[in-house]
């Protein structure tokens, strides 16, 4: 310490020695501490002052405030859902009452207002609801109505529930105030006579020219309908009841009730094979776009609802993670297998929760334009499937060997001599995904098998998307499969590249989170080099940790 900066030569005295100050020095010396420690203290908030200040005058020069807009409005979409329930709602609302520029910022950016979900439309104000929606512009514009649970048909008495007579009047009364607004639908109930309830009152079965409780019912382009525990009509009244729907949508997703549900008799759903589907020709001729929900068993909802979709480009089959089971004895069925199903448009064709015994269908598909194949398998590692033979049959039946191009895999327990296996059927593809491998072995042995075969080239191979990966998968088998793509040797520190660059241009790895682990690979020489002077991009995300 200086004592030498005091100037008090009392003081100097006490810092030489140990003796003790008398009562009069004390107070004296009491009286300065107490000085010194107001100063500090004012010094402190003067201090605090400035920073304060400081912190205004930055703010002032903040680059937040030169942000564009349309950044600002990207931010807003990153942080709000896709579909805005009434919490999102209310931050968007928040949003806009931080600045003028946020405000502005947030009307100009469509995307913030195409979509809104409700669980009750009994006291939602329809004016509002159309202001809302045209701030999306052009863009297409969705309502969805799904109530928080539904058990039974019986619940349909409680104005709470979607199906409840209150609820219906609402909703019959929002969509003549939404003409010309609305561009999809989604709608769920207990069963059909819940959703018939709504059809009666916007008079959608009358004929001649449409009233104003119709005009928005035709408008519809796309529309959602989920039945959840009730299935007991006639095959008349569905019939009926799927000729009223919206006439120009083509765009349709239909979730049936579970064969376990409440909608069948028998509690192994046996008797779901009976199930009437009388989905109207022309419904299903319009459709570019159907996604069916399904996990009935047999063949007659399957050829009832794809047997005239000779329009249908995208195809998703959701089979709701159980087992399709069918008589392939019985002769409907031998008919039905034999003949199959054309799709003569079809070219993206997806299997949602598919189990292995389900993958049949694809043995009765026909689709000549299939470009890209889905498939999100439910099952476990143990079942022995024969996934190559499946897609074999689908390109062998198609004739689409040409046309595939993407194979996106999720789920697919595939042992490495499979997923080679299949990949060799499909000399033209172009993006391989692979999703959420929970064996991670076979897969990096599979690009090993890859790397040195000579008869399974990819040669048109562009993209190779591993996704949800493990951290602990081996890499050295797809450094080696890379190395393969793009050979070089090194001289003098500099790679020298002995093939010219082929098709192949990028990698994206994306990991699961995963307690905390040395991610490497994106270190390799190999991804360094390629990267670097091979040609081949490389998007490898981090690994992201848990607590």
């Amino acid at each position: 310490m200086n004592y030498e900066s005091t100037d008090d030569p009392g003081l100097h005295r006490f810092l030489c020695t140990n003796a003790a100050p008398n009562g009069y020095e004390s107070t004296f010396f009491q009286l300065q501490i107490d000085s010194i420690t107001f100063q500090i203290s004012q010094l402190h908030k003067r201090l605090s002052e400035l920073e304060n200040q400081l912190v205004v005058y930055r703010g002032v020069l903040s680059p937040v405030r030169r942000m564009p807009a349309e950044v600002l409005g990207e931010i807003f979409v990153c942080f709000l859902p896709d579909m805005l329930q009434a919490g999102a709602r209310n931050d968007l609302v928040n949003i806009q009452l931080v600045c003028k520029s946020w405000r502005d910022a947030a009307r100009l950016t469509h995307q913030l207002w195409g979509a809104l979900y409700f669980e009750d439309v009994t006291n939602v104000p329809y004016k509002k609801v159309k202001q809302w929606l045209n701030r999306a512009g052009s863009l297409s514009k969705t309502l969805v109505l799904s109530p928080p649970s539904m058990s039974s048909h019986a619940a349909c008495t409680n104005q709470t529930f979607t199906c409840g007579p209150a609820q219906s009047s609402a909703l019959a009364t929002l969509l003549p105030n939404l003409e010309g607004t609305l561009d999809h639908l989604s709608l769920e109930y207990s069963g059909p006579k819940c959703f018939q309830r709504l059809l009666d009152l916007l008079e959608v079965v009358h004929e001649g020219p449409a009233t104003l409780q119709r005009r928005t019912w035709y408008s519809l382009k796309s529309f959602r309908l989920e039945f959840e525990d009730e299935w007991n009509e006639s095959p008349e009244a569905l019939r009926l009841m799927f000729l009223q729907l919206p006439p120009n949508i083509t765009s349709f997703e239909l979730h049936l009730p579970s064969k376990w549900s409440n909608a069948f008799e028998l509690e192994d759903g046996e008797d779901s094979d009976r199930a009437p589907l009388p989905l109207p020709q022309g419904l299903l001729e319009r459709l570019s776009s159907f996604t069916l929900f399904c996990d009935w068993d047999g063949t007659q909802w399957l050829e009832a609802a794809l047997g005239h979709c000779v329009n249908v480009e995208i195809l998703t089959l959701d089979f709701m993670g159980t087992f399709w089971v069918y008589k392939p004895d019985q002769p409907d069925t031998k008919r039905f297998l034999t003949s199959g199903l054309f799709l003569p448009k079809l070219r993206k064709l997806r299997m949602r929760q598919i189990c292995s015994p389900s993958m049949d269908i694809l043995r009765i598909l026909k689709a000549p334009q299939l470009v890209e194949l889905n498939i999100d398998y439910q099952g476990n590692e143990d079942e022995d499937w024969a996934f190559s033979q499946a897609v074999l049959s689908l390109i062998t039946r198609s004739g689409c060997v040409a046309t595939l191009r993407l194979l996106h895999l999720r789920y697919t327990f595939l042992k490495a001599e499979e997923l080679v296996a299949t990949l060799g059927h499909l000399p033209f593809l172009t993006h391989l995904t692979l999703e959420e491998a929970d064996s991670p072995n076979n897969s990096a042995y599979a690009f090993l098998l890859l790397a040195r075969s000579s008869q399974i080239q990819l040669l048109h191979l562009e993209t190779l998307e591993l996704l949800e990966l493990r951290p602990d998968f081996a890499f050295y088998p797809l450094l080696e499969f890379l190395k393969s793509r793009r050979p070089y040797r090194m001289e003098d520190g500099e790679p020298v590249f002995t093939k010219p660059q082929g098709v192949f241009k990028r990698l994206r790895v994306a990991y699961q989170r995963t307690k905390k682990a040395k991610e490497w690979f994106s270190e390799s020489q190999i991804v360094q080099v390629l990267g670097k002077s091979g040609g081949i991009s490389f998007d490898i995300g981090p690994i992201l940790y848990i607590d």
